[in-house]
């Protein structure tokens, strides 16, 4: 097992911790607070997220940014492991992931950046 395999391994394990963190995050601060409700008016949810800014700052941060820079170390080192067996079939998996990734982490950016126009926009 190679040093790619290695990382590639506690990539997963991150990952797998972004998902337990995150959800965390949903089930005892968001879900409570209504956050999801289809019926909480959004000027409720402009205030929340005008209160948790932070929180909500670091949510985003974690279960996008955080999971798709790993998803990337995943990704090779998946490709890395398995080229051998089905190299063409591996190229476009890694070329996938990769993209995936990209996707994955510009949301996360979207989102932050969309969090702070929303909270300066319900300040005023």
């Amino acid at each position: 097992m190679n040093g790619l395999q290695k990382m590639g391994g506690v990539a997963a394990l991150i990952m797998a911790a972004t998902f337990v963190v995150g959800f965390a995050l949903l089930f005892t601060l968001l879900v409570p607070a209504g956050y999801f409700a289809a019926d909480v008016d959004p000027i409720q949810n402009a205030a929340f997220l005008a209160d948790n800014q932070a929180i909500m700052y670091l949510w985003y941060l974690t279960i996008y940014v955080v999971f798709g820079v790993f998803l990337v170390v995943l990704a090779l080192a998946l490709y890395e492991r398995l080229k051998a067996g089905s190299p063409a079939f591996t190229q476009i998996a890694a070329t996938f992931g990769i993209i995936w990734a990209g996707l994955v982490i510009a949301s996360g950016m979207v989102a932050n950046v969309g969090t702070g126009v929303v909270v300066e926009l319900y300040s005023t």
